[in-house]
């Protein structure tokens, strides 16, 4: 028997994204589970904010792709903590994916004094590479959100209200994938994926057969529970 159960989000996330009807709870009390925060797309929608997905270990949100528009409050809605999370891992770089992470990091300091992992996609002739965006986004001196300096590691007074990011850059072109997190029996690997002309990841988590047994998972699977419309 295979003793590492597989997750390809990728595949998961397709299949998942079809469900919008859920109630408004965290996943606290399912061993492992899979919840979406957003799943719809740049289109304005009154019933779905846009794309992002937590991955829960027990009672912990330990893994965050994406944060689109409106995932912000679906964060919250979900009883989730920066504080636990081990990565955010972002897909690509268009606004559906990625616009409600300034409002994420925000005073993020106050809930998280270890630096955050952070990993997205390396660049091409349409899209920054992740740490250039990241760059434009909160340098202190000539970003656009100045006050979230702290998070690259400004120094300034009035750039201080951001938990350090610990930023990495996959190479989306790579034909292998890359691994971007391997701690306490999880292991994340990313790997580039067509998507129009713009660099993409698709994220595949792997997890020990030995931590499932410690967070009661054993053979019940993968659960999930979307977080509820507005």
């Amino acid at each position: 028997m295979n003793r590492r159960t597989i997750f390809s989000w990728f595949a998961m996330l397709v299949v998942l994204s079809s469900s919008i009807n859920a109630s408004a709870q965290s996943c606290v009390g399912n061993p492992v589970s899979v919840q979406i925060l957003g799943s719809g797309g740049p289109a304005i929608n009154p019933f779905r904010s846009s794309t992002s997905y937590l991955l829960w270990v027990g009672d912990q949100a330990r893994i965050l792709v994406d944060m689109g528009g409106g995932a912000f409050h679906r964060f919250g809605q979900a009883q989730a903590k920066l504080s636990d999370l081990s990565v955010v891992a972002i897909s690509h770089l268009h606004p559906d994916h990625v616009s409600d992470l300034p409002a994420l990091l925000w005073l993020s300091n106050r809930d998280r004094q270890k630096p955050l992992p952070i990993v997205g996609p390396s660049g091409n002739n349409v899209a920054p590479s992740f740490s250039t965006f990241l760059n434009r986004l909160f340098d202190e001196e000539n970003g656009a959100f100045q006050v979230l300096g702290s998070t690259l590691g400004g120094t300034q007074a009035y750039a201080g209200t951001g938990v350090r990011l610990d930023v990495g850059v996959v190479d989306a072109t790579k034909a292998e994938p890359s691994t971007v997190l391997d701690r306490e029996g999880v292991t994340v690997t990313a790997l580039g994926i067509p998507h129009g002309n713009i660099p993409t990841l698709a994220y595949r988590v792997q997890m020990s057969r030995d931590n499932l047994d410690e967070n009661g998972g054993g053979n019940q699977g993968l659960k999930r529970r979307p977080v509820a419309k507005s």
